[in-house]
């Protein structure tokens, strides 16, 4: 016997996407990503409208409970933002006299003593450049991301969104 879940119209969809802002977008992703170890997700889940974030390590299989589409991931291995970037120019030339000062130690948090030096909050900055990029790279064009959301949208309620799961009348 097929259990029957219901999900949420394509207008409440459209009503749920329009609402959030990008970095209500990108946030959960960040929160629960975790470089080399864990894919960050910001997903909707489909029964209730909530966006989250989702953290999934390798070779973990998402929670089969759950019907969600994602909206914005950060995979383990990538590395979302470079120094380069997260600096301005002035702060990146300091940054570089900075971690240079000693250069047989390698200090893996190089970045964080000095936003703690200089009284940058890494956290706040990250966020605002991720939901920077994702507007101009996702959200540039709304119609066509909104239209990518859709189709992840009627792909999961036509397929219950689980792979791995095989109905009785499959069988």
């Amino acid at each position: 016997m097929e259990e029957i879940v219901e999900v949420i119209g394509v207008e409440h969809l459209k009503t749920i996407l329009s609402g959030l802002t990008p970095e209500e977008i990108v946030r959960p992703a960040f929160d629960n990503w975790f470089t080399g170890m864990r894919t960050g997700h910001t997903v909707l889940n489909l029964e209730n409208g909530k966006v989250y974030g989702l953290g999934i390590e390798l070779n973990q299989l998402p929670l089969a409970d759950d019907i969600y589409i994602e909206l914005y991931t950060i995979k383990s291995h990538e590395n979302p933002i470079d120094e380069e970037e997260f600096f301005s120019k002035e702060e990146y030339e300091e940054f570089l006299e900075f971690s240079s000062d000693d250069p047989c130690e390698y200090i893996p948090d190089i970045i964080t003593e000095f936003c703690e030096l200089k009284g940058i909050d890494e956290y706040e900055r990250q966020i605002g450049l991720l939901a920077y990029n994702f507007q101009k790279n996702e959200q540039s064009n709304y119609n066509m991301w909104e239209s990518k959301i859709l189709n992840k949208y009627y792909d999961a309620i036509l397929e219950n969104h689980n792979p791995f799961q095989f109905s009785h009348s499959s069988l």
